[in-house]
């Protein structure tokens, strides 16, 4: 190995190697030993967007060795039910993009809130309304209305119409975007649109080399102009969030937080006590009574389903 260390970004991993940009030059690296002590315990070690040393290999040009991890910025996960253990999606972001349709596959709001919430508070979360060109059923404009009430920018976006490109475009000027969202919404129809004639030559490489091998388990950084790239991130089917102490939970729904100080009880759970703020919200059509539903579920998932869905029992 050469004695020189370099810092690149990764761009994707597939099997353990991973393709880390440096200077647009691409380097086929793999991990030295276990250095990467921030990784113990996650499904998978580095993700997209991560920032990393490496050692190029100086008997085999375009390979080197990860010999460093820098301190994330921020990640946004998923909860791996299959392998119990927490997936990395992408790191150091900036805005993740929340992508949906108003039909063709169906709205499902609970399966956005899932994708919007996280503890993580240093990126802006917005949702990107797909295929726009169809009509949305009243249903779907109240639902939608309600995000917008919270404080959730919604975009509407259409391949067919290009309505919102521009817009999202311009939020996306210098910054790292999650592209996210169960399969069939469109995403990588949008990507090719938004990425257009101004794809870069080390975004056409690990784009094009990804394409027909993007796993269910890895994300691909494509970059954007000068300073940024679209993460886009593998279909997802369901999604389950990261594990938290229960009582934290509601803190996650950002309207709920001002009804919580009302609660009569500390470390209300929001279900059975009597004086709970939150509740109350429900009742009085200040909380949306979907959103509502989903920190049940959630509440569920944490407590007696511990188990079953993150491998552990709820104590």
């Amino acid at each position: 190995m050469s004695d020189k260390i370099i810092k690149g970004q990764i761009l994707f991993g597939i099997n353990n190697i991973y393709t880390v940009s440096v200077d647009n030059k691409l380097y086929q690296c793999r991990i030295k030993g276990k250095i990467l002590k921030q990784s113990d315990g996650l499904y998978n070690p580095l993700t997209a967007g991560d920032i990393v040393d490496i050692e190029p290999d100086s008997l085999s040009s375009g390979h080197g060795t990860i010999t460093s991890l820098y301190e994330r910025k921020n990640v946004f996960t998923r909860w791996n039910r299959k392998r119990m253990s927490l997936q990395l999606m992408a790191a150091n972001i900036d805005i993740l993009f929340a992508i949906t349709t108003p039909n063709e596959p169906p709205f499902r709001p609970r399966f956005l809130d899932r994708m919007l919430l996280s503890e993580e508070e240093n990126y802006e979360k917005i949702i990107i309304m797909n295929k726009a060109d169809i009509s949305p059923s009243p249903d779907v404009e109240e639902r939608i209305a309600d995000y917008n009430r919270i404080g959730i920018k919604v975009i509407k976006s259409s391949a067919v119409t290009l309505e919102g490109i521009e817009e999202i475009k311009n939020l996306m000027e210098g910054k790292y975007c999650v592209f996210a969202g169960q399969s069939g919404v469109g995403k990588s129809t949008l990507i090719n649109i938004i990425m257009g004639n101004n794809i870069q030559k080390t975004g056409e490489i690990s784009y094009k080399y990804c394409r027909g091998r993007h796993t269910t388990n890895y994300s691909v950084l494509i970059p954007y102009k000068d300073n940024g790239g679209i993460i886009d991130t593998p279909g997802i089917r369901e999604i389950f969030i990261e594990k938290v102490v229960p009582e934290k939970l509601g803190f996650m729904f950002t309207e709920f937080r001002e009804f919580i100080k009302l609660c009569e009880f500390i470390g209300c759970s929001h279900i059975e006590e009597t004086g709970c703020g939150v509740k109350h919200g429900v009742e009085n059509g200040l909380i949306h009574e979907d959103r509502y539903r989903t920190y049940l579920k959630l509440y569920a998932e944490m407590t007696e389903l511990a188990e079953e869905v993150y491998g552990c029992p709820y104590s």
